[in-house]
Protein backbone atom coordinates (compact mmCIF):
# COMPACT_ATOMS: atom_id res chain seq x y z
CA UNK A 1 0.00 0.00 0.00
CA UNK A 2 1.05 3.52 -0.66
CA UNK A 3 2.21 5.73 1.93
CA UNK A 4 0.38 8.96 2.34
CA UNK A 5 2.82 11.07 3.91
CA UNK A 6 2.09 13.62 6.28
CA UNK A 7 2.97 17.10 7.54
CA UNK A 8 6.29 16.51 9.38
CA UNK A 9 7.11 20.70 10.20
CA UNK A 10 7.27 23.94 8.36
CA UNK A 11 10.23 27.05 8.41
CA UNK A 12 10.08 30.29 8.56
CA UNK A 13 13.49 31.32 7.14
CA UNK A 14 15.11 34.79 7.72
CA UNK A 15 18.71 36.31 8.84
CA UNK A 16 17.82 37.33 12.35
CA UNK A 17 17.69 34.40 14.48
CA UNK A 18 16.58 36.96 17.42
CA UNK A 19 13.83 39.00 16.35
CA UNK A 20 11.96 35.51 15.13
CA UNK A 21 12.38 34.05 18.67
CA UNK A 22 11.21 37.05 20.15
CA UNK A 23 7.93 37.43 17.84
CA UNK A 24 7.28 33.64 18.73
CA UNK A 25 7.29 33.97 22.03
CA UNK A 26 4.92 36.95 22.43
CA UNK A 27 3.06 34.69 20.17
CA UNK A 28 2.78 32.64 23.10
CA UNK A 29 5.55 29.68 21.98
CA UNK A 30 8.25 27.93 23.77
CA UNK A 31 11.22 27.75 21.01
CA UNK A 32 13.82 25.44 21.58
CA UNK A 33 17.54 26.80 21.85
CA UNK A 34 19.42 27.41 19.07
CA UNK A 35 21.29 25.06 17.39
CA UNK A 36 23.83 24.76 14.21
CA UNK A 37 22.38 22.55 11.19
CA UNK A 38 24.74 19.84 10.10
CA UNK A 39 25.18 17.89 6.96
CA UNK A 40 26.78 14.84 6.62
CA UNK A 41 29.76 14.58 3.60
CA UNK A 42 30.06 11.46 1.74
CA UNK A 43 32.45 9.82 4.41
CA UNK A 44 29.68 10.68 7.43
CA UNK A 45 31.46 13.39 9.03
CA UNK A 46 29.73 16.03 10.13
CA UNK A 47 29.77 19.44 7.75
CA UNK A 48 28.25 22.74 8.43
CA UNK A 49 24.91 23.53 6.29
CA UNK A 50 25.14 27.03 7.08
CA UNK A 51 22.24 28.00 9.34
CA UNK A 52 21.05 27.99 12.76
CA UNK A 53 17.65 26.70 13.91
CA UNK A 54 15.27 26.65 16.80
CA UNK A 55 12.07 24.83 16.85
CA UNK A 56 8.43 24.63 18.98
CA UNK A 57 7.52 21.28 18.84
CA UNK A 58 4.17 19.91 19.31
CA UNK A 59 2.76 16.63 20.20
CA UNK A 60 2.48 16.69 16.11
CA UNK A 61 4.82 18.33 13.58
CA UNK A 62 6.96 21.57 14.53
CA UNK A 63 7.65 24.57 13.39
CA UNK A 64 11.52 25.48 12.56
CA UNK A 65 13.09 29.32 12.76
CA UNK A 66 15.78 29.03 10.62
CA UNK A 67 18.53 31.78 10.18
CA UNK A 68 20.81 31.50 7.45
CA UNK A 69 24.37 32.83 8.34
CA UNK A 70 26.05 32.24 4.47
CA UNK A 71 25.59 34.28 1.44
CA UNK A 72 26.64 31.28 -0.81
CA UNK A 73 24.11 31.13 -3.83
CA UNK A 74 24.61 26.99 -3.65
CA UNK A 75 22.52 26.79 -0.27
CA UNK A 76 19.95 25.07 -0.45
CA UNK A 77 17.30 27.95 0.63
CA UNK A 78 19.18 30.91 -1.31
CA UNK A 79 16.93 31.03 -4.00
CA UNK A 80 13.80 31.44 -1.31
CA UNK A 81 15.40 33.96 0.79
CA UNK A 82 16.29 35.91 -1.78
CA UNK A 83 12.97 36.84 -2.37
CA UNK A 84 12.02 38.11 1.02
CA UNK A 85 12.60 36.86 4.44
CA UNK A 86 9.47 34.76 6.02
CA UNK A 87 7.92 31.14 5.22
CA UNK A 88 9.69 29.24 2.96
CA UNK A 89 9.94 25.64 4.35
CA UNK A 90 7.33 22.50 4.03
CA UNK A 91 8.67 19.26 4.62
CA UNK A 92 6.64 16.04 4.07
CA UNK A 93 6.83 13.11 6.64
CA UNK A 94 7.73 9.80 5.58
CA UNK A 95 8.90 6.06 7.13
CA UNK A 96 9.74 5.15 3.47
CA UNK A 97 12.04 7.52 1.89
CA UNK A 98 13.00 6.05 -0.90
CA UNK A 99 9.51 5.17 -2.15
CA UNK A 100 8.52 8.82 -1.53
CA UNK A 101 12.24 9.41 -3.47
CA UNK A 102 10.64 7.49 -6.63
CA UNK A 103 6.88 8.71 -6.40
CA UNK A 104 8.47 12.47 -7.14
CA UNK A 105 10.48 10.68 -9.90
CA UNK A 106 7.94 9.00 -11.36
CA UNK A 107 5.95 12.36 -11.28
CA UNK A 108 8.55 14.53 -13.29
CA UNK A 109 9.07 16.38 -10.12
CA UNK A 110 13.13 16.04 -10.20
CA UNK A 111 13.56 15.63 -6.32
CA UNK A 112 17.51 15.74 -5.51
CA UNK A 113 19.62 12.87 -3.51
CA UNK A 114 18.67 12.05 -0.50
CA UNK A 115 21.05 13.72 2.41
CA UNK A 116 21.86 13.08 5.67
CA UNK A 117 21.12 16.07 8.87
CA UNK A 118 21.61 16.49 12.55
CA UNK A 119 20.82 19.14 15.25
CA UNK A 120 22.21 18.86 18.94
CA UNK A 121 19.38 18.10 21.75
CA UNK A 122 20.29 19.64 24.68
CA UNK A 123 16.51 19.77 26.03
CA UNK A 124 13.86 17.34 27.69
CA UNK A 125 15.65 14.45 29.97
CA UNK A 126 17.04 12.89 26.43
CA UNK A 127 20.44 14.35 25.02
CA UNK A 128 22.17 13.35 21.78
CA UNK A 129 21.80 13.95 18.32
CA UNK A 130 18.98 13.81 16.86
CA UNK A 131 19.49 12.75 13.00
CA UNK A 132 17.43 13.10 9.69
CA UNK A 133 17.41 11.94 6.55
CA UNK A 134 15.89 14.33 3.38
CA UNK A 135 16.07 15.13 0.27
CA UNK A 136 14.14 18.37 -1.60
CA UNK A 137 12.22 19.29 -4.71
CA UNK A 138 13.91 21.56 -7.46
CA UNK A 139 13.46 24.74 -6.74
CA UNK A 140 12.14 25.24 -10.83
CA UNK A 141 9.34 22.41 -9.91
CA UNK A 142 8.28 24.25 -6.59
CA UNK A 143 8.10 27.28 -6.97
CA UNK A 144 5.82 28.57 -3.99
CA UNK A 145 8.94 27.62 -1.64
CA UNK A 146 11.53 24.41 -0.09
CA UNK A 147 9.32 21.19 -0.69
CA UNK A 148 11.03 18.44 0.68
CA UNK A 149 10.67 14.84 2.10
CA UNK A 150 11.94 14.08 5.44
CA UNK A 151 12.53 10.98 7.83
CA UNK A 152 12.98 11.00 11.17
CA UNK A 153 15.43 8.93 12.39
CA UNK A 154 15.12 9.86 16.02
CA UNK A 155 12.08 11.28 17.21
CA UNK A 156 12.07 10.20 20.47
CA UNK A 157 15.02 13.31 20.80
CA UNK A 158 12.88 15.59 18.89
CA UNK A 159 9.23 15.12 20.63
CA UNK A 160 10.22 15.46 24.17
CA UNK A 161 7.24 17.03 26.20
CA UNK A 162 9.23 19.53 28.10
CA UNK A 163 9.35 21.30 24.85
CA UNK A 164 5.63 21.69 24.38
CA UNK A 165 4.25 23.24 27.10
CA UNK A 166 3.85 26.65 25.05
CA UNK A 167 1.21 29.32 26.96
CA UNK A 168 -1.05 29.66 23.94
CA UNK A 169 -1.71 25.82 24.34
CA UNK A 170 -0.50 25.10 20.76
CA UNK A 171 -0.99 21.08 20.18
CA UNK A 172 -0.63 20.12 17.18
CA UNK A 173 0.79 21.59 13.40
CA UNK A 174 -2.29 21.23 11.57
CA UNK A 175 -1.60 22.81 8.23
CA UNK A 176 -0.25 25.19 5.49
CA UNK A 177 -1.72 27.49 3.01
CA UNK A 178 -0.10 27.80 -0.45
CA UNK A 179 -0.49 31.16 -2.58
CA UNK A 180 -0.38 30.67 -6.31
CA UNK A 181 -1.56 32.00 -9.62
CA UNK A 182 -2.20 28.02 -10.27
CA UNK A 183 -2.99 27.05 -6.84
CA UNK A 184 -4.96 24.14 -8.95
CA UNK A 185 -1.69 22.58 -10.53
CA UNK A 186 -0.04 23.10 -7.04
CA UNK A 187 -2.52 21.41 -5.15
CA UNK A 188 -2.11 18.56 -7.68
CA UNK A 189 1.63 18.48 -8.02
CA UNK A 190 1.49 18.13 -3.95
CA UNK A 191 -1.04 15.54 -4.13
CA UNK A 192 1.15 13.45 -6.56
CA UNK A 193 3.97 13.71 -4.15
CA UNK A 194 2.70 12.93 -1.22
CA UNK A 195 -0.04 10.54 -2.01
CA UNK A 196 -2.55 12.69 -0.70
CA UNK A 197 -6.28 12.89 -1.09
CA UNK A 198 -6.90 16.29 -3.38
CA UNK A 199 -10.07 17.76 -2.40
CA UNK A 200 -11.14 20.67 -4.98
CA UNK A 201 -13.64 23.56 -4.27
CA UNK A 202 -14.42 27.06 -5.38
CA UNK A 203 -12.14 28.57 -4.18
CA UNK A 204 -9.02 26.68 -4.61
CA UNK A 205 -7.79 22.72 -3.55
CA UNK A 206 -6.84 20.91 -0.33
CA UNK A 207 -4.62 18.08 0.57
CA UNK A 208 -5.56 15.85 2.86
CA UNK A 209 -2.65 14.59 4.63
CA UNK A 210 -1.98 11.08 7.16
CA UNK A 211 -1.37 13.89 9.66
CA UNK A 212 -2.06 17.67 8.42
CA UNK A 213 -3.26 19.09 5.51
CA UNK A 214 -1.92 21.52 2.46
CA UNK A 215 -4.74 24.15 1.39
CA UNK A 216 -3.77 26.03 -1.99
CA UNK A 217 -5.37 29.24 -2.97
CA UNK A 218 -4.79 32.14 -5.52
CA UNK A 219 -4.51 35.27 -4.00
CA UNK A 220 -7.87 37.08 -4.06
CA UNK A 221 -9.45 33.58 -2.14
CA UNK A 222 -6.25 34.03 0.47
CA UNK A 223 -7.28 37.42 1.10
CA UNK A 224 -11.39 36.77 0.93
CA UNK A 225 -10.44 34.22 3.29
CA UNK A 226 -8.37 36.42 5.62
CA UNK A 227 -9.40 39.63 5.62
CA UNK A 228 -6.41 42.45 5.27
CA UNK A 229 -4.02 39.75 5.08
CA UNK A 230 -0.51 40.84 3.58
CA UNK A 231 0.90 37.48 1.58
CA UNK A 232 3.91 37.47 0.03
CA UNK A 233 4.34 37.85 -3.81
CA UNK A 234 2.83 34.54 -5.74
CA UNK A 235 3.56 31.74 -5.31
CA UNK A 236 4.49 31.62 -1.97
CA UNK A 237 3.94 29.83 1.00
CA UNK A 238 1.77 31.98 2.83
CA UNK A 239 0.60 30.90 6.30
CA UNK A 240 -0.02 27.96 8.56
CA UNK A 241 -2.57 26.76 11.14
CA UNK A 242 -1.71 25.41 14.79
CA UNK A 243 -4.36 23.65 16.52
CA UNK A 244 -4.34 25.06 20.60
CA UNK A 245 -6.49 23.82 23.34
CA UNK A 246 -8.73 26.95 24.16
CA UNK A 247 -8.79 29.12 20.75
CA UNK A 248 -10.95 31.62 22.01
CA UNK A 249 -9.54 32.15 25.46
CA UNK A 250 -6.18 32.61 23.48
CA UNK A 251 -7.70 35.37 20.95
CA UNK A 252 -8.76 37.11 24.30
CA UNK A 253 -4.86 36.43 26.03
CA UNK A 254 -3.06 38.17 22.41
CA UNK A 255 -5.34 40.96 22.26
CA UNK A 256 -4.51 41.80 25.81
CA UNK A 257 -0.75 41.76 24.48
CA UNK A 258 -1.67 44.69 21.89
CA UNK A 259 -1.52 42.61 19.03
CA UNK A 260 -3.79 42.70 16.25
CA UNK A 261 -5.54 39.85 16.49
CA UNK A 262 -8.52 39.12 13.79
CA UNK A 263 -11.38 36.64 14.96
CA UNK A 264 -12.17 33.54 12.47
CA UNK A 265 -15.19 30.82 13.75
CA UNK A 266 -12.98 28.71 15.57
CA UNK A 267 -10.21 30.98 17.08
CA UNK A 268 -8.38 33.67 15.33
CA UNK A 269 -5.30 34.72 13.10
CA UNK A 270 -2.23 37.07 13.22
CA UNK A 271 -0.65 38.95 9.98
CA UNK A 272 2.49 37.74 9.10
CA UNK A 273 4.34 41.08 10.68
CA UNK A 274 3.75 39.84 13.47
CA UNK A 275 5.00 36.55 12.69
CA UNK A 276 8.07 36.88 11.07
CA UNK A 277 6.50 37.31 7.39
CA UNK A 278 4.30 34.37 8.17
CA UNK A 279 0.33 34.49 9.21
CA UNK A 280 -0.43 32.03 11.68
CA UNK A 281 -3.95 30.82 12.29
CA UNK A 282 -5.13 29.29 15.78
CA UNK A 283 -7.89 27.03 15.84
CA UNK A 284 -9.74 24.34 17.94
Amino acid sequence: MTEVACLDHVGIVGRDLAAMLAAYRRLGFLPTQPQPLMGRDASGVAVSLGQSSAHLVFERGYVELSAVETDSPTHHLASYLGRHAGLHILAFGVDDLSAAHERCIAAGLRPRPVARASRHIGYGKRHGEAEFEWFMLEPIVAPEGLLCFVRQVTPQLVFQPEVQRHTNGGLALSGLYLVSAAAAEAASRIAAATAGALLRSATGARVELRDGWVECLDRADFQRRFPGAEPPPAPSLAGFCVRVREPHALRDSLCRSGLLVRPTGTGCWINGADAAGSLVEFAG
